[in-house]
């Protein structure tokens, strides 16, 4: 009897850690499936990143099952990352401006996408793929005038329609200027080389109608504070600026107006990649599907009022009319070969420091 008690007490402290060593496996490949899914997102911070997370990560990660860790930061700072990381990326997914996307594919940072891995790449405008689709642009930020519409009526001046209208003799000193290490102050320098007859490969047209508009500057804005700023104040009447900056500005400055240029829109497009080198590709990419998918670009155009680069997009009137969307504004935005922006910009911030800003 003894002998069975213990021969039984055995089988059962083995089974016992047979259950233990089975259940720690399972709990050890489960956590390595969760490292394993685990994605790094890299994208501006502050409110975009709040909108981000609600309207277009936190739902993704309930559909892949996925942990998406957002790593905030400016363009420049996430590009830095990946270069300072190649071979083994603390980044898989890089979520910026397209200035710097272009950087990145120059530098072989980025794996290429294509329809089978990104089925919603076929819904993005032609105008809008990316060389080799080596990045996908979600969203377009336009650059346009923005003035002071209370001071306007006040005067009785007529509303702008033109970039050339910032050289009207009535807005002398009254107007504000970014500089060309600013997306769009360099934007509104290669749409006045264009108008002029000139463009990225001749700049120089460019440059020339931006020393006569510095005449005219009451501000230098260094950042959306300076510019912000000098509108509540009543310094700055008229400037350059971008949509999705002039519609948060009008939220706690009704008199702020944004209308676009006729001679076109220069572009800033907000892109994705997906960095060479990632643990987690086969996910990376479905994460740059969602972002390009119907639902998410419609919310974020609502909530970010940044243009959705999707044809399938459907927008209200009112969240229309603040960016910039549909097929007749798409194909007015102004043509830019990004690469030689890129090769260009340092030169061409020496030159505005040297030429147009004197203060």
């Amino acid at each position: 009897m003894n002998d069975l008690h213990s021969t039984t007490g055995r089988h059962r402290m083995t089974l016992h850690r047979s259950v233990f060593a089975v259940a720690a496996l399972a709990m050890g490949l489960t956590s390595q499936a969760a490292v394993a899914e685990t994605i790094i997102f890299a994208g501006p911070g502050g409110s975009w990143q709040k909108v981000m997370e609600a309207e277009a990560i936190r739902p993704f990660e309930k559909i892949c099952g996925c942990d998406v860790r957002y790593q905030a930061g400016t363009s420049n700072e996430s590009l830095a990352r990946v270069v300072a990381t190649k071979g083994n990326p603390e980044i898989d997914v890089m979520y910026s401006g397209n200035l710097q996307q272009v950087q990145g594919a120059n530098l072989g940072l980025f794996l290429p996408l294509d329809e089978t891995k990104v089925p919603n790449l076929k819904t993005v405008w032609p105008n809008l793929r990316t060389p080799g689709d080596i990045n996908a642009n979600l969203g377009v930020i336009g650059g346009g005038l923005i003035y002071n519409a209370d001071i306007f009526k006040e005067k009785g001046f007529a509303a702008p329609t033109s970039y050339k209208d910032l050289a009207r003799p009535e807005f002398k000193g009254r107007i504000a200027l970014q500089p060309a290490s600013n997306n769009y102050g360099l934007g509104l320098v290669l749409l006045m080389a264009k108008d002029g007859g000139g463009g990225a490969d001749n700049i120089d047209p460019g440059f020339e109608m931006a020393k006569k508009l510095s005449e005219s500057a009451a501000v230098y804005a260094r950042n959306a504070a300076d510019m912000s700023r000098g509108f509540q104040q009543g310094t700055v009447w008229i400037a350059w600026w971008g949509d999705v900056r002039a519609n948060t500005l009008a939220k706690t400055f009704p008199a702020a107006k944004w209308v676009k240029a006729k001679e076109g829109i220069p572009p800033i497009f907000m892109g994705a990649s997906v960095v060479k080198g990632t643990k987690v590709e086969g996910t990376a990419y479905k994460l740059i599907d969602y972002l390009l998918s119907k639902e998410v670009q419609e919310r974020l155009a609502g909530k970010l009022s940044i243009g959705p680069t999707v044809t399938t997009a459907k927008l209200d009137p009112a969240v229309a009319d603040k960016v910039i969307d549909g097929k007749d504004e798409v194909e007015a935005l102004t043509d830019i070969d990004w690469n030689i922006v890129a090769a260009k910009k340092a030169e061409w911030i020496e030159r505005w420091n040297r030429e147009v800003q004197h203060r």
